[in-house]
């Protein structure tokens, strides 16, 4: 799926645009799944860095509807795999911050942006991957994330690299082979291929 970076030049409100094209995608699949031989219970989203906030949202606010659902098709993902995700109320990822909620954001849209603060037994299972090293997204995002999981009841696994900085992904075969292999292990062990 591609979709919009927060933009006030493409969207009529930048602090729904991505959320919108995340919910968008889930309908589309799931309201083909037959056509294209996918299984309806099985969709999942994967988002890196500032992409994983679309993700998390969709999975962690789920009454939070953004787009015309007439049809009622659910819009929660079945299960997510977050690389180095934004939680954005993060002090110390002020740019991504202030590319969506603004320069000095008001309290209610902190919490709003603050997924970790949204997690509950309804939150898809969810597999966490995330180097130490990464300067641009603190690995402590994806711990406070992972920490709300447990706290809810949460399947899901948390994988800390040593190294890889910020931005490894499918095509890095050294950090590929770090953690590619244990997604697909724990994808597997939760029947979701």
């Amino acid at each position: 799926m591609k979709y919009r970076l927060p933009s006030d030049k493409i969207m009529k409100d930048k602090t729904i645009g991505p959320l919108q094209d995340a919910q968008t995608a889930i309908k589309i699949v799931r309201k083909r799944a037959g056509e294209w031989n996918i299984n309806p219970l099985k969709i999942g989203m994967m988002g890196l860095s500032a992409g994983g906030i679309w993700f998390l949202q969709l999975g962690t606010q789920l009454n939070r509807v953004v787009i015309e659902n007439n049809e009622n098709i659910s819009l929660r993902p079945d299960f997510m795999i977050l690389l180095y995700p934004v939680i954005i109320y993060d002090p110390y990822i002020f740019r991504t911050r202030e590319n969506l909620i603004g320069k000095t954001p008001s309290r209610q849209a902190l919490n709003l942006y603050s997924t970790n603060r949204h997690v509950s037994a309804k939150t898809p299972p969810t597999y966490l991957v995330h180097a130490a090293d990464d300067d641009v997204i603190p690995v402590k995002n994806s711990m406070s994330f992972y920490e709300a999981m447990l706290k809810a009841g949460v399947p899901g696994e948390l994988h800390i690299l040593q190294s890889g900085g910020h931005g490894f992904g499918i095509s890095d075969s050294e950090n590929k082979s770090n953690w590619f292999p244990s997604c697909l292990n724990w994808m597997q062990k939760n029947g979701l291929l």
